[in-house]
């Protein structure tokens, strides 16, 4: 009995092991093709990151394009979505967290009221922990008040698993 159960136990490992490596895949040429010909729109335009005024959680109008365009092409190719929220070192380890979850999950909350799939797209917050710039500037500290987008072409294997 204890032979026939080892595989079964093994199973949804497997799994989580699969859409593991579905987020940290490099996609496969993504980046390099233009998607949408009227405005052409490059896969990197659509994922450059997100910025945020102080201590917000709210899209600034010059990202809705942008936006647009991404959910139209997460529907129609079928991709999956790593949205990171980060923010500046102003304020607590805590509130910077819980603001960086925030920042993620209003960028989310917009593509699903476009129509993509809630449960394809993964928010992660990192708080102040990971900047891109220096927080002892004004500047530096508006470049780490982001949100970042990574596309994953979601694997046969796990969409045949599902």
């Amino acid at each position: 009995m204890k032979t026939k159960f080892f595989p079964l136990a093994l199973f949804p490992l497997m799994l989580i092991s699969i859409e593991a490596n579905a987020f940290n895949t490099p996609p496969k040429s993504v980046h390099k093709s233009t998607y949408h010909p009227k405005r052409s729109m490059s896969v990197a335009e659509m994922t450059g990151n997100l910025q945020f005024d102080f201590a917000k959680a709210t899209i600034r109008n010059k990202y809705d394009d942008q936006l647009d365009e991404l959910a139209k092409m997460l529907i129609s190719k079928n991709y999956a979505l790593a949205l990171r929220g980060h923010a500046d070192s102003i304020g607590t380890y805590v509130g910077n967290w819980k603001l960086s979850d925030k920042r993620a999950n209003c960028i989310k909350d917009y593509l699903v009221k476009k129509g993509v799939a809630a449960d394809k797209i993964v928010t992660t917050p990192f708080g102040s922990t990971m900047p891109i710039a220096s927080n002892k500037t004004p500047e530096g500290r508006q470049k780490n008040r982001r949100v970042e987008i990574r596309i994953n072409q979601i694997s046969n294997a796990i969409n045949t698993a599902l």
